[in-house]
């Protein structure tokens, strides 16, 4: 079987897909062993509709684990994993077939045997009547011509005359048993014409016997014969159908091995990306920790200042500064599934989750940074929570991306990114929670509209699904 690619560190191609096996119909004889027919070859369209299932059961399941990489690495990656499932089936039905058909060949040659043998026994009992009749042929000119002389010298035998004129063998023993007045030669040839015309009637019926033998057995040959041939056409198509996946396999190798470079320079720009996002963000929480230390230090000292001069602590409440970031209002969320959380859920079907997996072209594991959430190409994309765009354009394989700053929440710096835009709604400013800042799209580093969802804490990724 054709090895995955490898270059440079350990690499693995793990099969994706279960195997789609390729099912070889076989009827069972009644003793339990294979009856000597062919398998059933699936129809063209039934080999179609198996070979497709497989593809795309195997590109669903590596969606998870190809998110951004190109539909052509995809393709031939699922091409791949669809093979590896089928190509055990397909070996078993061809090695089936080729079983079958080694079965019906040997029966076919045991058949051509027998038929042989049966040939030369006919032959043989042919020639057995042959001689028969012959040598009886010569008994019956010898008792001519003792029948001619004992009339010229004393007359026709008594009963001899009446045995030659015998219709089967038993009468013609019979009679010549009665015969009288015959030297012991002459009586040896009537009783070896007697013995001859046994041994030709048993030899008549062995010809008889053989000769339908062989016509059944001629028959069946032939039967058996049209067997073989199919069982030898299954196995033939069988092999094709295993030579034709090995095909499809290396050639899905080929061009894996070909876009290799590619898939390593856009896994490695994703990282430089994810990494130049998370220092930018970085920076922000700590200008967001700054003001807010700035903030309470504000509020203690207004605090303190108010005691000092007898003001009412309601006093002190009403200097302390606000959150630069209010993240009470809730607003209009635009018909967004919001769940109530410190972060509205986007809406949409999720995909592909965050978390690390094993890349399966590179073999490797890597971190899935966001959640990735599927309702169409266009869908509006609202805001998470009130906050700031940080930055809203093009972002390599992000494609049209826009990043939110919320400030504090939960005690922690937290930024949302939106990723794979089709356009902007709001590139700069501020927005409310649920407000349009996007549409759902497909570009940058994307095989299908969807939004990729990161939440940023400290500048770091965390797993969305917490924060709603």
């Amino acid at each position: 079987m054709t090895k995955p690619p490898t270059t440079g560190r350990h690499r693995c191609l793990r099969p994706a897909a279960a195997a789609l096996g390729l099912a070889l119909a076989v009827s069972l004889a009644p003793g339990g062993g294979p009856a000597l027919a062919a398998p059933v070859l699936a129809s063209p369209a039934e080999d179609t509709r198996a070979e497709k299932q497989a593809v795309d059961s195997a590109l669903e399941a590596l969606q998870g684990d190809l998110v951004g990489t190109s539909a052509e690495l995809t393709d031939a990656y699922a091409e791949y994993a669809a093979v590896q499932g089928m190509l055990p089936g397909a070996q078993a039905a061809a090695t089936l077939a080729r079983d079958v058909q080694a079965a019906a060949q040997e029966k076919a040659d045991e058949l051509a045997r027998r038929l042989v043998a049966s040939e030369q026994a006919r032959t043989a009992a042919a020639d057995a009547v042959a001689q028969t009749e012959a040598a009886m042929a010569q008994s019956r000119t010898s008792i001519g011509r003792i029948a001619s002389s004992a009339y010229r010298s004393r007359g026709v035998p008594q009963g001899l005359s009446l045995a030659l004129g015998s219709g089967s063998t038993e009468e013609f023993a019979s009679r010549t048993a009665a015969v009288s007045g015959l030297s012991s030669s002459e009586q040896d040839v009537l009783t070896d014409l007697g013995s001859d015309e046994a041994v030709r009637q048993s030899a008549t019926d062995r010809l008889t016997a053989v000769t339908e033998q062989v016509a059944d057995l001629k028959v069946e040959a032939e039967g058996q014969l049209a067997i073989a041939a199919e069982a030898t056409a299954e196995a033939e198509a069988r092999q094709a159908e295993v030579e034709a996946l090995v095909a499809r396999q290396q050639a899905a190798v080929a061009t894996i091995e070909d876009r290799q470079a590619e898939e390593e320079q856009r896994l490695a720009a994703l990282e430089q990306e994810s990494t130049a996002l998370g220092d930018e963000l970085r920076a922000i929480a700590e200008q967001e920790r700054r003001k807010e230390e700035e903030r309470r230090r504000a509020a203690e000292a207004a605090a303190a200042a108010a005691q000092s001069s007898g003001s009412s602590s309601a006093s002190a409440d009403r200097l302390a500064a606000p959150p630069a970031v209010s993240r009470s209002t809730r607003g209009d969320t635009g018909g967004t599934a919001d769940t109530g959380g410190t972060l509205a859920y986007p809406g949409g079907r999720m995909t592909s989750g965050y978390g690390m997996r094993m890349h399966p072209i590179r073999g490797y594991m890597k971190l899935h940074a966001g959640q990735d959430f599927s309702s169409g190409c266009g869908t509006p994309i609202r805001a998470a929570a009130d906050g700031e765009i940080v930055s809203a354009g093009w972002q390599g394989s992000y494609g049209n991306l826009v990043v939110i700053n919320h400030g504090i929440l939960r005690g922690q710096p937290v930024a949302t990114a939106y990723a794979h835009l089709q356009g902007f709604a709001k590139r700069s400013g501020s927005v409310s929670r649920g407000e349009v800042i996007g549409y759902e799209g497909t570009t940058g580093g994307s095989t299908g509209c969807h939004l990729h969802f990161e939440v940023r804490v400290n500048g770091n990724p965390e797993n969305p699904l917490n924060w709603f």
